[in-house]
């Protein structure tokens, strides 16, 4: 019997222990790991694997035990009650069944079917099929399409089958051959189970296995018609076509053969290794250790390298060759912006390049404990502004750009990686001639934005990562932790300029003594000279807009929800538990279900930090119901704070903003803070809070803040971050 993964629809086994292993192996480590038994119509359901493997092991012994704990000849005896083995794969849904059984056993007689349960014996004793591992080339597999498998994303999920492999399964070799109708792997998208080198070697070694299997099937099949006609001629010719066959997997058989033939075939766009530095090591040679030194170094992708990789795809390059045109009154998208038409290359070259990168940093083990920080990683990610907004949050549009280990990076910091990108963006700004879709041509560009988190974007510019310790708090304006407290217009406070910086720069660096240096660098909130200063056309000031995703839902509204809930407890007019059994008994959408909100503990309220222990993506959906659940107390100042964070947050993440909606934005987050901190007096104006009087310069500047913060680390929670900057 032949067993089918029905998770993956990819992996075949001829045993139901490799078909449980592949399961342990390649599903059962998934989040959403759910079964069900499906053996002899069981409809058991399980979410952990083992269970499912005791289960087996204790009601379906003798499907465990088939196939590997026979001996051929036992093997042989099953084979010839055909009926039952029929019965049994009807009632499997685990197993590889016809379309119609009744033709299959037509078709197929019991040489047929003995010869499908030896078919491991023929794989060892007669494994004939693989021919010299070089003798297929890589056109054995017809033209490649590069694009269907690169930029799925542009196309809708709609990717064009294979031509060569449509006509062999489609065509020719079902209707010569009349093979019985088993699913072939190759016919199934594999790309939720080939995501590393090791799944696709499974798939590899399932082909193979399915091929043999074909293979020897055909040739029990003609030595049957022959043993019919015996004394034809033709036999001798028919059966030496099956020796002269070969392994179309053998040239991609292993993972070096794979990566050769993906760079022989596709747009491959290879790494380079940028070396930043030396240490000092121990290094075992023979019985003794001896004093070595090994490079520091991060992985860079070339950029001009990888736009022409992007720009072979037609759709990328229609959405560049056809920029969208300004609309009076309403802002859009980048373009819509002040910053595009006067900047000295995009409004003399509309169709240039508008790269946006993301920076941030991630935890790959444990983020406890005394070694948390020994593998964290800086990544490095760019997409391009000229991309329809639709498209530029899908992962096929989000391009991985370097890549470095926190701890090389020790003395050189990120200006190392800086300047690896300063090479190619002075050589963009010029113009480079590059190889399109459309033949080869002259590709402009410029940084538009560089998009993260407060440590992230600080960390870049140069500014101090900690701004509890400088008097300046924030990179756009040069405001004091008391004017903090009492204005909240940003027409109050003396913004930043880029010339300011640099002259501010110069004097850290001309300081005379170290203590002289350290106090200038907390009064201006200023650690180095960045080499984003010298980016060509890049102000630093206005070209690193705040994140209102991480500062609304991972600061200002768990704050602001918080003090407000905790002041409604205390006065006893709300109860904690029954706001809790409101928050668990909503109706949610289908939408808004998977971001479901966590109850609120009595030890996170009564906690002293500004923390809810809500993701973002549920900080947005309790944004949206809390009016709901508190309506008993809604003729109250405090429940008007609610009311008044919503409708910020709301033009705030809208897609399309009016100039008029833009200065009513300004008025209700001057009234909101100023009503904040009279109910609240004794709670401080956090810089988040601050942040947030920049909005709707930012927003006149660089357009709708969700164009700028489209890119979002692509990582397991890359879609929930990009709903929650969707509008309520």
């Amino acid at each position: 019997m032949i067993w089918r993964c029905v998770i993956c629809f990819v992996f075949v086994a001829l045993s139901l222990k490799s078909l449980l292993s592949h399961i342990n192996s390649a599903h059962s480590r998934s989040p959403d790991f759910r079964v069900v038994c499906g053996i002899d119509g069981c409809s058991k359901e399980y979410r952990v694997y083992n269970s499912l493997w005791y289960h087996i092991r204790r009601n379906h012994r003798e499907h465990l035990e088939s196939g590997s704990s026979k001996s051929r000849r036992e093997r042989t005896a099953t084979a010839t009650s055909s009926r039952e083995a029929t019965s049994a794969v009807n009632r499997n849904m685990w197993a590889c069944r016809p379309a119609t059984v009744e033709n299959r056993e037509h078709q197929m007689g019991e040489a047929v079917m003995e010869n499908r349960v030896q078919a491991e014996d023929v794989l060892i004793e007669e494994n004939r099929v693989q021919s010299c591992p070089y003798s297929v080339s890589p056109q054995h597999f017809g033209a490649f399409d590069s694009t269907a498998s690169l930029y799925s994303g542009f196309d809708n999920g709609i990717s064009p089958s294979h031509p060569a492999l449509s006509q062999t399964v489609d065509g020719t070799l079902n209707k010569t051959l009349n093979i019985p109708d088993v699913p072939c792997p190759a016919a199934v998208d594999s790309s939720a189970s080939c995501q590393s080198k090791r799944g696709v070697n499974d798939v590899l070694a399932a082909m193979q296995q399915y091929q043999a299997l074909l293979v020897t099937n055909l040739r029990s099949q003609l030595q049957t018609v022959f043993q019919q006609h015996q004394g034809s001629e033709l036999e001798k010719e028919a059966m030496a076509v099956f020796d002269r066959i070969e392994d179309p997997f053998v040239s991609v058989a292993t993972t070096y053969r794979q990566d050769n033939v993906i760079k022989e075939n596709f747009n491959f766009v290879e790494s380079e290794e940028v070396s930043v530095g030396y240490t000092a090591c121990l290094k075992k040679k023979g019985t003794k250790r001896v004093l070595s030194t090994i490079p520091k170094c991060f992985h860079y992708i070339p950029l001009i390298k990888s736009l022409e990789q992007l720009l072979s795809h037609p759709k990328v390059l229609e959405m560049i060759d056809q920029p969208q045109k300004y609309r009076n009154g309403y802002l859009y998208d980048i373009i819509d912006g002040e910053f595009m038409k006067s900047h000295p290359l995009f409004s003399a070259r509309p169709s240039a390049l508008q790269i946006i990168i993301y920076s941030d940093e991630i935890e790959i083990c444990n983020p406890l404990g005394s070694h948390a920080s020994k593998n964290k990683l800086l990544m490095f990610y760019y997409t391009l502004g000229n991309i329809n907004p639709k498209y530029r949050s899908k992962l096929a549009a989000i391009r991985l750009l370097a890549i470095a280990k926190k701890s090389e990076l020790s003395e050189c910091g990120v200006d190392g990686i800086l300047g690896r990108l300063y090479e190619d963006l002075v050589m963009l700004y010029g113009g480079v001639n590059v190889q399109t879709g459309n033949g080869e041509r002259e590709i402009f560009a410029a940084l538009v934005s560089i998009c993260g988190d407060t440590l992230a974007q600080h960390e870049l510019c140069g500014f101090k990562e900690g701004v509890g310790f400088a008097y300046s708090k924030c990179r756009q304006c040069e405001c004091l932790f008391e004017d903090m407290q009492m204005y909240f217009d940003e027409d109050n406070f003396e913004l930043r300029t880029l010339e300011r910086h640099v002259r501010q720069c110069g004097d850290i660096e001309k300081a005379n003594s170290e203590y002289l240096r350290n106090r200038l660098k907390t009064t201006f909130g200023i650690n180095r000279r960045s080499k984003l200063v010298e980016f060509p056309a890049f102000n630093l000031i206005q070209q690193t807009p705040q994140d209102m995703m991480h500062i609304i839902l991972e600061g200002i509204a768990p704050l602001e929800i918080k003090c407000v809930i905790k002041h409604f407890v205390l006065l006893g007019q709300l109860d904690l538990d029954i706001l809790n059994t409101a928050l668990t008994g909503f109706p949610y959408s289908p939408l808004d279900i998977r971001d479901k909100p966590s109850p609120i503990a009595y030890n996170t309220l009564a906690s002293s930090d500004n923390k809810l222990k809500q993701s973002s993506g549920q900080m947005i959906v309790l944004l949206k119901i809390l009016p709901f659940l508190i309506d008993t107390v809604k003729d109250n100042e405090y429940y008007k704070i609610i009311l008044e964070l919503i409708e910020i947050v709301q033009i705030l993440f809208a897609p399309v903003i009016g100039l008029q909606t833009i200065s009513k934005l300004k008025t209700l987050i001057e009234q909101h803070l100023k009503h904040m901190k009279t109910l609240f007096p004794d709670n401080n104006i956090t810089p988040k809070q601050h942040y947030l009087i920049h909005a709707p310069s930012q927003i006149k500047f660089l357009g709708p803040m969700g164009g700028s913060s489209a890119v979002t680390e692509p990582d397991r929670n890359t879609k929930r971050r990009t709903r929650a900057t969707k509008p309520f």
